[in-house]
This record gives C-alpha cells, structure tokens and sequence, in this order.
C-alpha cells in the first residue's frame, strides 16, 4: 500500500494527492474513535451509478475522510445501474488487495453473492446508501431510519394535494433495495393511514436517469388525467418529474414529493414544480461511511459509543450491524 497517498478513481481517470494538510470541512472534526490508528488502509467505495450529484458528492465526503483519517480511498463506480459491473469491480479489488469495500448494490442478490466471496478472502465489507444484508457484510450504512422516512414522504405528500385523489411512484431501479423499502412502507402508510389515496400504478423506473424520470413522468400525466401527486424515489426524479410538471404548467395541479439534491432543484422549487425536496447531507454519507469501515479494520466494535464529530444524527442499532446517518433526513 502506499502511504500518506489518497487517489480518485473515476471512470478510469486517476487523480493522486499528497496527504499533507487537509483541506477538510471536516478536518477540525474528526472524531478520536473513527480514526485510522495503524498504516494506512486502502478502502475502495462503490456507487450505484457515477455521473450523478449524488454519488458525486458522496465521493467528495469519503476523500475527506481519507483525508482526515490517513487512508486510501478508490472511488470507482458503473456508468450505468449495473449490478454486473459492480461484481467485476468487487473481483478487482478483491485481487488487488484492498483493505475494505464499500458498495451500493444496484442488486443485493447479484452484488451480496460477490460480497460474501470478498469476506470469505479476507476484506471487510460495507454496503451503504442501499443494503444487501447483514449476512454478507461486517457493517451496514443507512442513509435514513426506513419506515419513518418512507411515512414522512407520504405526509409531505398529503400536506400538498390532501388526504384523497389520484397518486404516482417514479422510483429509480426496480432492484435497488432502499428505495423499494421507503416504497413498502409508504404504501402501506398510505393505505392505513390515508385510505382515500390511489395509486394509479406500480412504481415506474427511471433507471436513475433524470431524462428518463422527465418522460415517464410526462407519460403519467397525459394517462391520468386526474392526478394529483407524484412520489419520486432516488435523486434524478425531482428534477426531472419536476421538469415534466413544469413544461406542461401543473405547478397548481400536481403535486410533487421526491429525492433530489437541492443544488439541482432550485428552478422546480422556486416556481412550484417541486413542493418538497426529502434528502440529508450527501457528502456526510461518504464521509460516514469511510471512517465506519476505517474503525472497524482498526478491530473496533461498533456500539452505542462509535461517533464521528461533526455527524451527530448517526446512531447504531443494538446487534452493532447497522450505522444509522439520520432519521428521515432534511426537507427543503
């Protein structure tokens, strides 16, 4: 391994630093127990997808933590969903001998099975973002507490369009575990909680793709007529169902709830094209997930006692397994 080094791999383009002073916000923060003690680990960190705001962003926050924390870290990730194209970059780094992985999975069955190999050869493995299950990981990273952000996105729904009419899903893959379980829970919320609601159809998929998320949208609403509200999982659909409301002038008839980076989203919220953006801090995550999986290969074990400064929302649950960032995020 080389020390003191941090490198950027990003669709095979790859930046090298020294790692002399931090430029971190974080840097005056780091936390005494997430720190890195021994050498220098290499810990590589998959996204679903690069390209994105997101993952952009979550690669910004885990160089940080490379930063503050003396580890190396290799950001690499599909150009596309590709469960596929995340096994073969597991299988790399597995033979490169990387200290730590962490993924994700754009599929958990796909993506766990070369989890599992990577522990069975020694690596420690995260998922973060979306999850495959503790079975074939030492640690999970959630982005928020599952049902109580999947009902919040139908309350914020409801405080817009009312307890009753038409409602929609466009989600962002169909196999990406976190956005299919906000989706469970809310549905269920909804049926109980809001039984006046109708969802018209099954989530749609945009694929992650903000283009994509714009002309299914624009395709929900020359079929139902009559819709009221749209849910948007994963952050391509605020802007882009968003964009579809707008350039067919619903800003007063449809409402829209959805994922997305605020960053993105000023123009849709600025003329009511989006009323509520749900997200947290994207850049924290990365920057959470690096330094869990930095603990850990320092032999720690993760109890109520883990901190990270500057991450006061994280909390971990009693089995030591999952690493919860926050609650239900930030709304803006």
């Amino acid at each position: 391994m080389r020390k003191n080094m941090k490198m950027l791999v990003a669709g095979g383009l790859v930046l090298t630093m020294a790692m002399g002073g931090s430029s971190s916000v974080f840097a005056e923060e780091a936390s005494e127990p997430a720190s890195a003690s021994g050498g220098s680990y290499t810990i590589a960190m998959i996204p679903k997808i690069e390209g994105i705001t997101f993952f952009s962003m979550a690669a910004d926050g885990a160089m940080k933590a490379g930063e503050d924390l003396n580890v190396n870290v290799i950001y690499e990730g599909p150009s596309t969903p590709s469960a596929s194209d995340q096994v073969a970059l597991i299988e790399k780094f597995v033979e490169d001998g990387v200290d730590a992985i962490c993924v994700s999975p754009n599929d958990m069955a796909e993506v766990g099975a070369a989890l599992l190999s990577a522990q069975e050869a020694g690596v420690v493995v995260l998922d973060w973002d979306s999850q495959c299950g503790e079975a074939v990981t030492n640690a999970s990273i959630y982005n928020v507490h599952d049902k109580e952000f999947g009902e919040h996105m139908v309350d914020k729904l409801v405080e817009t369009m009312g307890k009753e009419g038409q409602y929609a899903i466009v989600t962002g893959g169909l196999d990406a575990a976190n956005l299919n379980t906000w989706i469970d829970y809310g549905k269920r919320y909804a049926e109980t909680e809001y039984p006046d609601l109708e969802l018209v159809a099954i989530p749609i998929p945009s694929d992650e793709d903000e283009e994509k998320a714009y002309k299914v949208t624009k395709m929900l609403l020359e079929s139902y007529p009559d819709l009221k509200g749209i849910l948007g999982y994963s952050t391509p659909t605020a802007p882009g169902c968003a964009r579809a409301i707008q350039e067919m002038g619903l800003q007063d008839q449809v409402a829209l709830v959805a994922n997305g980076m605020e960053v993105d989203c000023e123009e849709y919220r600025a003329d009511g094209s989006l009323d509520c953006g749900c997200l947290w801090d994207v850049e924290k995550l990365g920057y959470l997930t690096i330094a869990t999986a930095a603990y850990i290969l320092d032999g720690k074990e993760l109890d109520d006692s883990f901190a990270v400064e500057g991450i006061d929302t994280l909390t971990v649950s009693d089995n030591g397994h999952n690493v919860y960032y926050t609650e239900i995020g930030n709304d803006f």
